[in-house]
C-alpha cells in the first residue's frame, strides 16, 4: 500500500484506534461507510481496499480518535448495515511505525474521510474532516443521490445558545424527561425528540438553558451526554425493538435475551422476562442502531457444546417515545431569578446564624 509522505506524529498515534471492517457491498464508497460510522465517534482516517479478503469480501480500515471504550464501540458498529450487507468490525492488530496498518496484500490508494458537504468515492482523499478535491463514486454518479446543500442554510439557528442537546442513558430515562426537567426548571423548557436517545430541550433565554445544562451534567446516570445547541452536526440513531424467538426454555433468561440483542446494537431497554409470564415463546429488547435498515437476523447460541438457533426480527413501524406526564406548573422564566434570590437569602441567613452562634460560644468560653 502507499505510505503517507509524512508519518503520523507519535502524540497523535496514541489517540488512534484502528478498526478492520469487512463485508462491504460492491460499489461502497468512503463516503457511504463514513456516513454510517461518523455518529459513533470521530474519524481520523479511512480507506477501502481494492482487493478482497480471503472470504471474497470487500474490506477496509478506519482510524478513530479518542475511543474511550473499544468494546462498546465495536458493539455499536456491529449493528451497521449497508444495503443488504451487515458489516463486521474488529480491532486491527498490525500497525507499521508510521501509524498505517500493514495488511500485506494490496497497494491501494488510501481514502481519507470527507466532510459531509463533499462527495468522496473510492480513491479520493480528505483529511481531518476538511474536504480535499475528490471525485464522485460510481454509485453516486449512477444513482444521482447526492445533493449539494447551500452553505447558508442553518436550521434552528434561533435556538443557538438557548437550547440543549442531550442523550439520555436509556429508554426509561428518555420517557421521564419531563419529570427531570420539572425537578430542575419547573414550568420551563420545550422537549423535541431527535431520534435514538437524543432530545432537544429549548428555553426562552440562555440563562435557563445553562441552568438546565449544569444540573443535567451532574446527573450522569440519567443524562449520558449534554451540550448547548450551537448548530453542530448530530449523527442519526434510532431505537429498534427486537422480537427474540427460539431461546430454549432452560436458557430463557433476561441475561441471555439481552446478550442476543447486544449482537445487533447497544441495549437501551433490557428484557423483563418473568417466570410467571403466560407466553415464554418470545421476548422484546430495545437496541440503538445507526441506520434505517429493518433487522432480521439468525444467530446461534452455544451452551455446553450444543448449538441452538435463535431468530431476531424487528417490530414494524417507527417508534416514537411516549413521555411521562407531570402536573403543569404555570411559571415564567422569572422563577429562576426568584429561586436563586431565595437560595441566596437562605445562604446569607445560614451564615448570619453561624456567626451569631460562634460569637455566643466564644462569649460563653470567656
Amino acid at each position: 500500500m502507499d505510505r503517507r509522505k509524512t508519518p503520523i506524529p507519535v502524540e497523535v498515534q496514541r489517540h488512534i484506534t484502528k478498526l478492520f471492517v469487512t463485508n462491504l457491498p460492491d460499489g461502497c464508497s468512503g463516503l457511504d461507510l463514513a456516513s454510517q460510522v461518523r455518529s459513533h465517534g470521530q474519524i481520523f482516517y479511512l480507506y477501502i481496499a481494492r482487493k478482497r479478503d480471503k472470504g471474497g469480501n470487500r474490506f477496509g480500515f478506519i482510524s478513530m480518535l479518542d475511543v474511550k471504550d473499544k468494546g462498546e464501540l465495536l458493539k455499536n458498529l456491529r449493528g451497521i448495515r449497508l444495503g443488504d450487507n451487515k458489516l463486521w468490525f474488529n480491532i486491527a492488530r498490525f500497525v507499521l511505525e508510521d501509524g498505517e496498518i500493514n495488511i500485506g496484500m494490496s497497494k491501494q490508494k488510501p481514502i481519507k474521510i470527507p466532510d459531509p458537504k463533499g462527495n468522496v468515492g473510492e480513491g479520493s482523499t480528505t483529511n481531518g474532516g476538511h474536504n480535499v478535491t475528490g471525485e464522485w463514486s460510481f454509485k453516486d454518479m449512477l444513482l444521482g443521490k447526492t445533493i449539494n446543500v447551500d452553505d447558508k442554510i442553518n436550521a434552528f439557528s434561533s435556538l443557538h445558545g438557548v437550547a440543549v442537546v442531550t442523550r439520555m442513558a436509556d429508554v426509561t430515562c428518555l420517557k421521564n424527561i419531563y419529570v427531570y426537567l420539572n425537578e430542575i426548571c419547573p414550568g420551563l423548557g420545550k422537549v423535541q425528540y431527535l431520534g435514538g436517545l437524543d432530545l432537544l430541550v429549548s428555553f426562552e433565554d440562555a440563562e435557563s438553558a445553562q441552568t438546565f445544562r449544569f444540573a443535567a451534567e451532574s446527573m450522569k446516570e440519567i443524562f449520558s451526554l449534554v451540550s448547548l445547541w450551537e448548530g453542530q452536526s448530530l449523527g442519526f440513531e434510532r431505537v429498534a425493538w427486537l422480537k427474540v424467538q427460539g431461546i430454549p426454555l432452560h436458557l430463557v433468561s433476561n441475561e441471555v435475551t439481552d446478550a442476543v440483542g447486544g449482537m445487533i446494537g447497544k441495549v437501551v431497554h433490557k428484557a423483563n422476562r418473568s417466570e410467571s409470564d403466560h407466553d415464554l415463546s418470545f421476548k422484546y429488547v430495545g437496541v440503538l442502531v445507526g441506520d434505517d435498515t429493518r433487522i432480521s437476523e439468525e444467530i446461534m447460541l452455544v451452551w455446553r457444546n450444543r448449538k441452538f438457533r435463535v431468530w431476531i426480527v424487528e417490530e414494524a413501524g417507527d417508534w416514537v417515545p411516549v413521555f411521562a406526564k407531570v402536573p403543569k406548573i404555570k411559571m415564567s422564566k422569572t422563577w429562576l431569578v426568584k429561586s436563586r434570590l431565595r437560595m441566596t437569602r437562605r445562604k446569607i441567613s445560614r451564615n448570619i446564624r453561624r456567626k451569631s452562634l460562634t460569637a455566643k460560644m466564644i462569649a460563653v468560653r470567656k
